[in-house]
């Protein structure tokens, strides 16, 4: 299986993989988006949602939230 590429949608302690390969990603980032989620600026490749959400967990481990830019639209 291919890997994909994943952006991660947050919304206080809520954390969504989305794949850039779906078909509905733009739409579904835009309503995300229009529902005050954020975007990551963590991107991962992975074989599915399990193995980003995995990675993503890793990745943040060492990653400080003063670090965090996050992308909204009102």
């Amino acid at each position: 299986m291919a890997k994909q590429r994943f952006v991660f949608l947050l919304k206080g302690e809520v954390v969504t993989p989305q794949s850039l390969e779906d078909p509905d990603a733009g739409e579904i980032i835009r309503a995300a988006l229009s529902q005050s989620f954020a975007i990551s600026p963590m991107h991962v490749l992975a074989k599915n949602n399990h193995e980003a959400f995995d990675k993503f967990q890793l990745l943040s481990e060492g990653y400080s939230s003063e670090k965090k830019v996050e992308v909204r639209l009102f």
